[in-house]
């Protein structure tokens, strides 16, 4: 795995050390492009170090045993129906996850959200995994980068998918994407009034309206902030080691019949993917 980059003396480090010691569920949540992974790859290093024995939840990892020659990734984008059937999938996982745990068990995972992406982990239900999800022990992170820092994680993304140093940094979102995903998130605001409706047809980042819609999203979450304005010097891939460890996972035949139910399923009235009320 790639070497701890976050100094031990940081403000960071000690946020990560305190929460490893309170906490059995932590999310990284947000747009992909804010440095999901290098923190989620960090904080595996500390927990290791701490003695926490991990298993993960990536959505990158996830959606896999869901995509078919029907429903393929295209232009790193998920079709619609693979979105929400790892949704489905995800809260009984984390169930069966918690039920097989012992004591020093760490579930750490990453919860994009925008489109719908892990919406089923922040979205109230009447189900056994609410009360994991909403519990003090687990805990949502929202890295908010500065726009500066925005700037350049999308310099080095292209920079990743042109000369990937590992497998999975060829399927990152390309810029492209990432700045379309930014504009859908901004559209998003201005439905919830938290964005100026004159602003352009191309928004620039808003660390501000990124921080104030992901915090909607999250308000049944225990959610910590993580403001972010200088790159971590990461020497290799943020995925090093990551694939070594232990993944929640959809075996072939689970992910066949949710993707038959939904197929089969009557359509009914379409919930906005931003809606966090229970329906």
């Amino acid at each position: 795995m790639s070497p701890m980059v976050i100094p031990p003396d940081s403000a960071l480090y000690a946020s990560f050390a305190r929460l490893l010691e309170r906490a059995d569920l932590v999310f990284f949540a947000g747009l992909p492009g804010v440095g999901k992974s290098l923190l989620l790859q960090q904080m595996a290093l500390m927990a290791a170090a701490a003695g926490r024995s991990l298993t993960l939840l990536q959505w990158d990892v996830a959606r896999h045993p869901f995509e078919t020659p029907r429903y393929p990734l295209v232009d790193g984008a998920t079709h619609p129906l693979v979105i929400r059937a790892v949704g489905h999938w995800s809260r009984g996982a984390i169930v069966k996850w918690a039920d097989a745990r012992a004591e020093n068990d760490l579930l750490l995972g990453e919860a994009p959200l925008i489109g719908g992406r892990f919406m089923q982990l922040v979205r109230p239900a009447d189900d056994a995994a609410e009360a994991l999800l909403s519990d003090e022990r687990a805990r949502f992170l929202l890295p908010v980068p500065s726009i500066e820092l925005r700037a350049h994680i999308e310099s080095q993304r292209r920079r990743s998918i042109a000369a990937p140093r590992h497998d999975n940094e060829a399927h990152d979102a390309p810029p492209d994407l990432l700045r379309a995903l930014w504009r859908d998130l901004h559209q998003v605001a201005l439905q919830l009034g938290l964005a100026d409706t004159a602003e352009d047809a191309d928004p620039a980042y808003s660390p501000e309206i990124y921080a104030a819609v992901y915090r909607q999203l999250l308000r049944h979450r225990h959610i910590e902030q993580v403001d972010l304005r200088r790159p971590l010097p990461a020497a290799t891939s943020v995925y090093d080691g990551l694939d070594a460890l232990p993944q929640l996972r959809a075996n072939p035949a689970e992910a066949a019949a949710i993707m038959a139910k939904l197929e089969a399923a009557p359509p009914g009235a379409e919930q906005a993917w931003y809606d966090v009320q229970t329906v």
